[in-house]
C-alpha cells in the first residue's frame, strides 16, 4: 500500500470531494475538510466540524478514514477545548445553525 497523505482541502478540491461522496452514496462534508490521498488518488474525506465522512468503496480506505477521523477530532479539541463531548456539542450547535 502507498503512503497516506493527510491535508486540508482547498477550493480546488471541492469537485473531487463531491465526487467521492457521491461514489460512496453519502452526503459531502461541509466547511473545512480533511483529505486522505494515497497513490495520488483521493481515498477518504472527513469534515472537521460536521464529522461527515466518505471513502472510496473500491479501494482499501478504512485505515485512511480512521486516521482522518482521529485527525478531525484533534482539530476540534484544539479549537473548541479538550474532550469529545464539547466537540459533539459544537457540532450539534453548528448543524442547528447556531454557529457558523
Amino acid at each position: 500500500m502507498d503512503p497516506i497523505n493527510i491535508r486540508f482541502s482547498t477550493d480546488a478540491d471541492r469537485a473531487a470531494v463531491l465526487e467521492l461522496a457521491e461514489l460512496d452514496g453519502k452526503a459531502a462534508p461541509q466547511g473545512e475538510v480533511l483529505l486522505a490521498e494515497s497513490g495520488g488518488r483521493l481515498v477518504a474525506v472527513v469534515g472537521v466540524v460536521d464529522g461527515v465522512s466518505a471513502a472510496d468503496p473500491f479501494t482499501l480506505s478504512a485505515d485512511a478514514l480512521e486516521l482522518l477521523k482521529l485527525r478531525a477530532e484533534q482539530e476540534r479539541e484544539r479549537r473548541y477545548g479538550r474532550g469529545p463531548l464539547l466537540g459533539r456539542l459544537m457540532l450539534i450547535r453548528q448543524r442547528a445553525g447556531l454557529i457558523a
